[in-house]
């Protein structure tokens, strides 16, 4: 059976994202300048994650506001509107998209106001899609109400995947769990660093799991282990094994102590490289033998070698097979390593200030790779020939 996976990505009004429309494969990658709206494009689907999780009004309080989501153009447009496509229900097909539609606003007063819908095919075959709509509190399939939600706040996925399968409900747990489960990471290196409770589960979005998720794909996944250890031991030379110590009494916590060859003593996370510990918080979660159907990683490249990016692109590629990645990066050298289709390049409107994503089309990245005399992506858009770099003023 096929992975979920998204297809495409829209969003209006939200934060820099004037009005983007953004194709999705198993990897997708973002460059462009600073500002220029990669990371909001990761906060669509973090705030989606947030309204499923528990509602939008909650969802839009983690964001500080109404007024810090919707962008401050000079436009007077006031609805955020967001929609994602993609092969999520059962019965989806190429032809017939899984879509969700999120629009929301808040008038003077600050009540909030919201339209959902989701539509779907309920049935193998050429039968029909459903379409679920939401406005208010009342939910309807087509002309038939079907529910009544509590507040005008709450999400048709984070209320209505209690319906039962014939009126929806499997398709609409369909598409929450896979929103709900969205991870997108930002390491953190304080946390990655600390021993962690020997508690069994995927890497957190911060990484302040990361002993103990090392310590669950070593005891889970031999092999997958194995596959990091031979990654590290390129990316870090020198290193002979990963090792695992308990702190606090059995049970209670484990310690990452790296082994190197030639010296007597562990080098424990704590005491270890940036961009050692980050590379090896990547490498866990792209070892992951369950992992979420969508991750998305900001800023790959932070803090590694160049060296380390053939192996990362490597990774990323084959953990892109069991769930879909989106990352953002800065790096030339991980760009040069791309097909056309995997790169979406953004940039920045200078006069209105908003996101131009994509800027330049994979068809376009093809063949300006194919005209330029054996210049490599990275090195085409470095050079500007893509876009997608910063413009001085005068």
């Amino acid at each position: 059976m096929l992975r979920p996976r998204l297809t495409r990505l829209q969003a209006t009004e939200f934060r820099s994202l004037a009005k983007v429309d953004i194709p999705l494969g198993p990897l997708t990658v973002l460059v462009g300048p600073n500002g220029s709206g990669k990371t909001n494009v990761l906060n669509v689907l973090r705030f989606l994650a947030s309204t499923v999780r528990f509602d939008l009004a909650s969802a839009i309080d983690e964001w500080d506001g109404f007024h810090f989501i919707k962008r401050q153009g000079l436009n007077r447009a006031r609805n955020v509107n967001l929609r994602v496509s993609g092969l999520l229900t059962d019965h989806a097909s190429r032809t017939a998209l899984d879509v969700y539609e999120l629009r929301f606003t808040q008038d003077v007063a600050g009540i909030l106001s919201r339209r959902e819908s989701f539509t779907f095919k309920g049935t193998p075959g050429r039968g029909r899609r459903r379409k679920i709509e939401v406005k208010g509190t009342q939910a309807a399939i087509g002309s038939e109400d079907i529910w009544q939600l509590a507040t005008g706040q709450t999400t048709v996925l984070a209320t209505l995947p209690r319906l039962a399968d014939d009126q929806g409900g499997a398709g609409i747990r369909k598409l929450a769990d896979f929103l709900s489960s969205i991870r997108v990471l930002e390491p953190d290196m304080v946390a990655a660093r600390r021993p962690s409770r020997m508690v069994k589960g995927r890497l957190a979005d911060d990484a302040g799991n990361l002993a103990a998720a090392l310590h669950s794909l070593s005891n889970g996944d031999p092999e997958s282990f194995e596959s990091l250890m031979s990654e590290m031991r390129f990316c870090l030379p020198g290193l002979d094994s990963i090792r695992f110590e308990p702190v606090g009494g059995p049970g209670k916590a484990v310690a990452v102590a790296l082994h190197e060859k030639g010296i007597r003593l562990p080098v424990y996370l704590e005491e270890a490289s940036f961009g050692t510990v980050r590379m090896l918080a990547l490498l866990t979660a792209l070892h992951e033998p369950d992992p979420p159907p969508f991750t998305g990683i900001e800023e790959v490249d932070h803090g590694l070698h160049p060296w380390a990016i053939d192996i990362l692109v490597d990774r990323l590629r084959a953990a892109s097979q069991n769930s879909q990645i989106l990352i953002t990066t800065h790096a030339p050298t991980l760009v040069n390593r791309l097909k056309p289709l995997e790169l979406v390049v953004c940039d920045r409107d200078p006069d209105t200030g908003a996101s131009v994503i994509p800027c330049i089309n994979s068809a376009q990245v093809l063949a300006a790779e194919q005209g330029a005399d054996g210049l490599r992506p990275g090195e085409l858009w470095f050079a500007g020939a893509l876009d997608g770099v910063p413009r001085g003023t005068s």
